[in-house]
């Protein structure tokens, strides 16, 4: 990457943190720069766009743990200008929105190094929004007032929070935890009523984003009994009353990080905000020796899983000899993974379960290999078998728990609307995760307030063995036929 003449520095607004809210110019110019100075708020795949030459500096700042000051920033801004060099200084949101790009830019000015400004979408207005919460709305507000939740110590002029009060509309405060208290007190003494909506949204855009829902009157305690942090935004006004339909619903999906990006896709697709938290992980097992010899001997091959049929395609005389069989599968995805790598499938039974495929199985076939996880429900080995049919069985892969921190994260602190379950293990290690880090009981009251879903019957019986309500269950057991009955029965 060459070195430009002249230096220049663009102060770039990289939006409330999720990587499809950065403009396209923004993009642009993180992937041709040779220096990014930028702070804690980002998201790693945005910094993922630049150039592994490019220098990355992080100059964020914490609360009450500052690793740079505002002038050491700037400074630092204006020796790299100085060095001839493109630099780019990303900042969460937009740069001219509490975020001291003025500051910056009057910082380069003054040294003479030009400078550009790239506007971002603003967390002020993009948070509430993502959460459902239309900063303005006819008949319910049509202004809105955007300040910052905690003021600079020493700054000659102080908030007037009597007149904020008193503006009426939307207040958006940013970076409203911290003194959370004393600015909700200060509306109140100067005439809020205790009964105007308020919200608090943690982490904005990001999977890890919360909406804690009250009045201004018990908004504190609420709170603090859901243990908010910063980042959050505190959004006052009858607007957020709106929440409860413009929102869109969150659901946790519990499925291994292996079907994640797919799984995201469709919820997304269906109006869902996902949050990915895998329960279980699977671990590939050796393929045995003899395998080649038991297909051969197989009159059908039959895959339970996509992750199944992945595994054992890596082989390559397994997948010339499964190109000869006949082939058999448990749903429509485990089809679509044989037929992508060019295999036929004959056999997908109108009922995607166990017993369907067994009942499909049995009147046709001699010798059947089953090729599966080592944790495979016994019913379709038991039906086939007293149906005469001999069975062969190789486990492709076992299933553990994931020690996933996401899924920590949900136990934890998350709060989906829906928890979505593809098996019954996604279940029991969700449950006996929760146990090992103390929070059963917390869990499961947010189980019970939620809705909750089941891919198929077997996933169903396995929740209801852990006493766990099941809301809904498809006809069709698979994950988009799961989240599309959950959008029909709401």
């Amino acid at each position: 990457m060459g070195r430009s003449d002249r230096g220049k520095v663009y102060l770039v607004g990289a939006g409330p943190g999720d990587p499809d809210l950065v403009t396209l110019r923004a993009k642009k110019l993180i992937e041709e720069a040779e220096v990014i100075l930028f702070d804690r708020l980002l998201s790693p795949e945005i910094l993922s766009w630049a150039s592994e030459d490019a220098e990355k500096i992080d100059v964020g700042k914490l609360p009450g743990r500052h690793k740079l000051s505002q002038e050491e920033i700037n400074a630092l801004l204006v020796e790299k200008g100085k060095d001839g060099k493109k630099v780019v200084r990303l900042k969460g949101g937009d740069p001219f929105v509490f975020g001291r790009g003025g500051e910056e830019g009057l910082a380069l000015a003054g040294a003479r190094i030009p400078f550009e400004v790239v506007p971002g979408v603003t967390s002020a207005i993009s948070v509430p929004a993502g959460a459902g919460i239309p900063v303005t709305h006819r008949g319910v507000s049509t202004a809105f007032t955007v300040v910052t939740g905690h003021e600079e110590p020493g700054k000659d002029e102080n908030l007037d929070w009597g007149a904020l009060a008193k503006v009426g509309g939307t207040l958006v405060v940013l970076m409203g935890v911290a003194r959370l208290p004393e600015n909700t007190s200060a509306l109140l003494r100067s005439g809020r009523s205790p009964k105007t909506p308020a919200a608090l949204i943690e982490r904005g855009w990001s999977p890890e984003e919360r909406l804690v829902v009250a009045t201004l009157g018990d908004i504190v305690e609420r709170a603090k009994e859901a243990d908010v942090q910063s980042p959050a935004i505190l959004v006052v006004g009858d607007v957020v009353s709106l929440a409860e339909k413009l929102r869109p619903p969150k659901i946790a999906i519990l499925r291994p990080d292996n079907r994640g990006e797919e799984s995201e896709r469709i919820a997304r697709d269906l109006g869902f905000r996902p949050i990915l938290a895998p329960s279980i992980a699977f671990r590939e097992l050796a393929l045995p020796e003899d395998l080649p010899k038991m297909i051969e001997r197989a009159d059908c091959v039959v895959f339970t899983s996509a992750t199944g049929a992945e595994i054992a395609l890596r082989d390559g005389e397994v997948a010339e000899l499964l190109k000869r069989s006949v082939l058999a599968t448990i749903g429509p995805r485990t089809r679509e993974a044989l037929v992508e790598r060019g295999l036929s499938v004959t056999v997908v039974p109108d009922s995607f379960s166990s017993k369907g495929l067994a009942l499909s199985l049995a009147p046709k076939f001699k010798r059947v290999l089953l090729l599966r996880s080592a944790k495979g429900s016994p019913e379709l080995i038991e039906i086939l078998e007293e149906a005469g049919v001999e069975v062969d069985e190789v486990h492709l892969y076992d299933i553990a728990p994931s020690a996933d921190p996401r899924l920590d994260w949900l136990i934890l602190r998350g709060r989906p609307d829906v928890f979505a379950f593809t098996s019954g293990s996604t279940a029991r290690n969700l449950i006996e995760r929760a146990k090992e880090l103390g929070a059963e009981s917390d869990l499961r009251e947010r189980l019970a307030r939620a809705k909750v879903a089941a891919i198929g019957p077997p996933t169903e019986a396995e929740l209801m063995r852990l006493g766990v309500r099941v809301d809904y269950v498809p006809k069709m057991y698979t994950f988009e036929s799961m989240l599309k009955e959950i959008r029909r029965k709401g």
